[in-house]
């Protein structure tokens, strides 16, 4: 512990380039993250059936942003490892690939969110109010969908070449345009229609529209030699050998953010069969609580690129040691962010506007996510900042995986068929973190994840 405070050089390095890095990327999320909570919190006003509507959305769209980070995230280990090594062909030509990849990923959640919308409704809800009132909120949400699969490649690929600021000040000026636009559309305010759930969903649509606008202006117009900006020349240069060298990788990764959104998603359905009051408090917790893990994920998202640019540049024993740092600082940071956590739900509670109904139930899943912060948090920067760094993907994939499919899904979903209120399947749910501990940390200390994937690649 003492090692890690102590104002060495070594130290010095890691600290100005972790907090170069993590301070625009926690921004970036506390953004993102934002957008979810004001549109709940706006929603609140009109009624739960508002609040679970918006809720099951958010699931559909939580699929879709998982997918996508699966793409973005085995994108970004060779992107970090690339910069690392100073390959700018090869960053542009994953830049490209991973582009592409994504706009097909956003297409197979669009087409069907906006033709059948009802059929995915009713996964979630057979509430009559909830499904009128989501079906209105698919069909103008939906379009955001292509310009998030863009943007996001493009601000993920900036934190692998050392530049979080873009993605930050682009997803700003997006919330300050959706802030303005929810309080119009969804009231009826500064002359604007009341739209209800519709103004909340057309408000993100143009926000989202304006944040792609600002980073393609930067990368393709502002700067105009910028290192992600790939031409139809380095398309074409994509080959079999470069494709199999990226899915051998990266298909994991997609694998490993699908099914684990999935699963989650599914913990959703099984929150369902406690009604839709059970929704709307898992989905006001949920959305809360990321608020309050963001910081560790961030430290955990700093870690994957750092820990990839020294494995990129030959560096595994600066790599070993800075996991070690990460290692106890998003223990540390989990440990804080859930003690606030815990000490702000009467704060919580009135800020949501939750009814005495669902106040006990609320207050028990805050305390639940409190207490188990730190073990997630530590658990994130296993799989994420550390054995992803490396190209570990593969066992990355089977520890993510085993341990909720295997563990907390199958528990759930028992207890949710039993009867369970809502606080015990969220309690649930946290089985895959022990389990998820107890097989990371032992493939983490084996340092089998620290290799430089991109030596070879030319």
């Amino acid at each position: 512990m003492q090692g890690l405070f102590s104002l060495n050089e070594d130290n010095k390095r890691f600290y100005k380039i972790l907090i170069s890095l993590c301070i625009p990327i926690i921004i970036q999320q506390l953004i993102s993250t934002s957008v979810n909570v004001i549109d709940t919190v706006m929603i609140s006003s009109l009624g739960e059936a508002s609040v679970a509507s918006i809720g099951v959305a958010n699931q559909f769209f939580f699929l879709f942003n998982m997918s996508l980070s699966g793409i973005t995230g085995g994108a970004g280990v060779f992107i970090s490892q690339f910069f690392g090594k100073g390959d700018v062909g090869n960053i542009r030509k994953v830049t490209g690939f991973s582009t592409i990849l994504s706009i097909i990923l956003s297409l197979l959640f669009f087409i069907p969110a906006l033709v059948v919308p009802t059929g995915i409704i009713n996964i979630f809800s057979y509430d009559p109010e909830v499904i009128k009132l989501c079906t209105e909120y698919f069909s103008i949400v939906v379009f955001c969908y292509p310009l998030i699969a863009i943007s996001t490649v493009f601000s993920m690929g900036s934190r692998g070449v050392r530049n979080p600021k873009l993605g930050m000040f682009c997803s700003s000026a997006a919330l300050v345009v959706n802030i303005i636009l929810n309080y119009g559309l969804i009231f009826g305010n500064l002359g604007l229609p009341m739209l209800g759930v519709k103004g909340a969903a057309l408000a993100t649509v143009i926000a989202r529209l304006v944040e792609l606008v600002l980073i393609l202006g930067y990368v393709y117009f502002a700067k105009k030699d910028y290192i992600l900006r790939f031409s139809l020349i380095d398309l074409k240069l994509i080959d079999s050998i470069f494709v199999k060298a990226f899915l051998s990788k990266s298909l994991p990764i997609i694998l490993n953010d699908s099914a684990w959104a999935v699963g989650t998603v599914l913990y959703s359905v099984a929150y369902s069969k406690a009604g839709t009051s059970a929704i709307a408090a898992s989905q006001i917790a949920t959305s809360t609580g990321n608020f309050f893990i963001m910081t560790a994920v961030c430290i955990a998202i700093g870690a994957s690129i750092m820990l990839g640019n020294e494995l990129g540049a030959d560096h595994l024993d600066r790599a070993i040691l800075y996991a070690k740092k990460f290692s106890i600082l998003v223990f540390i940071a989990g440990l804080i962010f859930g003690a606030l956590l815990i000490i702000n739900i009467p704060l919580l509670l009135k800020i949501f506007s939750v009814s005495e109904a669902l106040t006990p139930d609320i207050t028990k899943i805050f305390i639940i996510m409190g207490v188990m912060m730190a073990l997630k948090s530590f658990n994130t920067l296993i799989v994420i900042g550390v054995l992803r760094s490396g190209g570990d993907t593969k066992y990355a994939l089977f520890l993510e995986l085993g341990c909720m499919w295997l563990a907390s899904i199958p528990l759930t979903f028992f207890a949710a068929f039993n009867g369970a209120p809502i606080y015990i399947l969220v309690l649930l749910t946290y089985a895959e973190e022990i389990v998820k501990f107890i097989f990371g940390v032992p493939r983490a200390l084996s340092k089998k994840w620290a290799a430089n994937i991109v030596k070879e690649m030319n």
